[in-house]
């Protein structure tokens, strides 16, 4: 078998061992000292699994059993790391938004006596063992470990009530999450004696019966919490709204994607031979998931006024598009999901980043108090094209990457004879960009007579900074533009494409993956490019950016215009339905995963029966 060029558990160690170093001496350390050695800690952690990925694309897919327990035949005695492009590139990329959320909070954000940076760190190992594990049970401990450090993390400011609100919802509804997977495991256990992903695959086979259809049902739905899908959605934008500003980066960046994630790993690696002669089934179970994930996201992200909460519906948005993508079925699908999930967390990160920018100057959050406020900033200008750039990026519009993964999706679509994506598309798009450059529109340049308020926007949120230092440097400024202008400059840098097209194939691959797990050794595959899809896919772009602008203008200049053009005021109201929805109390939240259970297992029940 290859060995990796470095051990893969310097991943995960690192950042925990860095975590306990920091904790144990926090109260000892200045301030600026734990920021040095946290971002320290970050960027090791980012050069070992930046090196882990370059040895993977140029010497292929290999796994690391933890204490030498190689597997005995088909049993897989210990635990295993498997070391491939698509694991170690999300293992790189939760590293990278990491240092960059460190470096933005550089004596800048509130950190809760030095708690801030160990969480942080803990937050990053998750987030890499959770990419990296071939193991079912340790993707359990992981999803447990980045919960619970984003629970701390999303409360951190303990003297407020809106924080401890928020983060104890955010931990009922991912706690209960995690006994949902939790039960799955067991009853995947009960049937194969199994943990390793690889080795249940090989047990199961073609099984299919109502125990292995449950702990399917069981696994996706939990994963589908930490993917904010509707009905599951309800605790991303509380915690949103209350977490501090490099929290959210992590959360939307990459920790909801990572659901998506686990939702396509278990599949492809456990569960593909037993729903091989199903998948139109299945995928039309998660295709009318997405759907509803993308309308309801859509709407409510326009009618949001509070900044963070409407980023956080545009990210159920967008992970309803990516669920879509991902319902389209086979590798270039998958390669696809990939694709917009990369360009999609740049973008949103560097949203987050100058929406903390807005809050730490302004001291506010909401888009009525900050009204023409963005041209008083020191860096206007720059601020301002950013985040009309970000708002282009939303719509899958050239020149940012997002349009590469629409187009991949397209094409997987037409392949499957999967109808409606590219409409998805172009609505999800065009209402999430309509809404950041609305904000863009009244925030930037000072258009309009005002702003309509709302419920949440009255709300506010206190500023996560000192209110004697309002001044923004240098640095505040490298984190969102990095995220954007990185996101431009992959699309133009394809060849990227070609190792995740391959990695996907791999992925994908039910036996390709099994004999990498037994073997150590890489089983090339390769599939076709999507690249004469881009055309059409910028187009799309284009008619979302158009149709979200004259949405955003008609709320902008709606005293302006007749009644019957002011459609963006009639949308930033909202639905009062949806609204209700959003209650705020972890009771009703609870009731909805629960409803959304009934209903995904029901429907598997009804149309995936052997």
């Amino acid at each position: 078998m290859m060995n990796p060029p470095i051990s893969p558990a310097l991943a995960v160690a690192v950042p925990l061992l860095g975590a306990a170093a920091l904790t144990g001496a926090r109260k000892w350390l200045a301030r600026a000292v734990m920021d040095a050695l946290g971002l320290l800690i970050s960027l090791a952690t980012l050069f070992i699994c930046a090196w882990l990925l370059l040895g993977s694309v140029h010497h292929g897919a290999s796994v690391y059993w933890l204490g030498g327990w190689w597997p005995r035949g088909s049993t897989a005695v210990g635990i295993g790391l498997v070391i491939e492009p698509i694991g170690t590139g999300l293992a790189t990329f939760a590293a990278l938004l990491t240092t960059l959320a460190l470096l933005f909070s550089w004596r800048f954000v509130e950190t809760g006596s030095n708690h801030f940076q160990p969480l942080m760190l803990i937050f990053l190992a998750a987030m890499s063992g959770f990419s990296l594990t071939g193991d079912l049970f340790n993707l359990f401990v992981f999803f447990e470990l980045m919960s619970i450090a984003a629970f701390a993390l999303c409360g951190l400011k303990t003297a407020e009530p809106a924080p401890l609100q928020g983060s104890f919802n955010f931990a009922i509804t991912n706690s209960v999450a995690g006994f949902v997977v939790l039960t799955g495991i067991a009853l995947l256990y009960s049937a194969t004696g199994a943990l390793n992903m690889a080795q249940i695959g090989l047990s199961l086979g073609t099984r299919h019966d109502p125990l292995v259809l449950f702990a399917w049902t069981l696994l996706t739905c939990g994963f589908l919490v930490k993917a904010a899908i509707v009905p599951f959605h309800l605790w991303l934008p509380d915690a949103h709204a209350v977490a501090p500003t490099p929290v959210c980066v992590l959360f939307s960046g990459l920790m909801v994607e990572l659901g998506l994630y686990a939702v396509a790993r278990i599949h492809y690696a456990i569960f593909a031979g037993c729903f091989a002669s199903h998948h139109g089934a299945l995928h039309m179970i998660l295709y009318s998931f997405a759907a509803a994930t993308v309308l309801l996201g859509g709407v409510m992200c326009y009618a949001e006024h509070h900044l963070k909460r409407m980023l956080a519906f545009s990210t159920i948005c967008h992970s309803g598009l990516m669920l879509a993508t991902l319902a389209a079925g086979g590798p270039l699908a998958l390669a696809a999901m990939l694709a917009y999930l990369l360009a999609h967390g740049l973008v949103k990160g560097g949203l987050f980043f100058l929406s903390g920018v807005l809050l730490h100057n302004r001291r506010s959050i909401t888009e009525p108090e900050l009204f023409a406020a963005g041209r008083k900033l020191p860096w206007a200008g720059t601020l301002g094209a950013l985040w009309i750039l970000g708002g282009i990026g939303l719509a899958a519009a050239p020149p940012l990457a997002l349009l590469l993964g629409e187009a991949g999706a397209e094409h997987a679509a037409e392949l499957t004879h999967l109808h409606g994506l590219s409409l998805l598309f172009i609505f999800g798009g065009g209402m999430t960009a309509a809404a950041v450059l609305r904000v863009g529109m009244h925030t930037f340049f000072g258009w309009g007579g005002g702003v309509i308020s709302d419920r949440a926007a009255e709300i506010g949120e206190l500023p996560e900074t000192k209110p004697e230092n309002r001044k923004i440097h240098p640095y505040h400024i490298i984190a969102p533009a990095f995220c954007i202008l990185f996101a431009i400059a992959i699309a133009f840098l394809p060849g990227w494409l070609h190792v995740l097209r391959d990695a996907a194939a791999a992925m994908a691959n039910q036996p390709a993956y099994l004999h990498t797990t037994y073997t150590g050794q890489n089983v090339p595959l390769t599939q076709p490019s999507w690249r004469e899809a881009i055309p059409g896919a910028a187009g799309r772009g284009l008619l979302a950016l158009g149709l979200g602008t004259l949405l955003a203008l008609s709320s902008v200049f709606r005293n302006r215009l007749p009644r019957p053009l002011r459609a963006g005021a009639f949308m930033e109201h909202g639905f009062r339905p949806l609204r209700a929805m959003q209650s705020g109390h972890p009771g009703d939240y609870v009731l909805w995963i629960t409803v959304g259970l009934a209903l995904f297992g029901s429907a598997a029940m009804i149309f995936m029966r052997a």
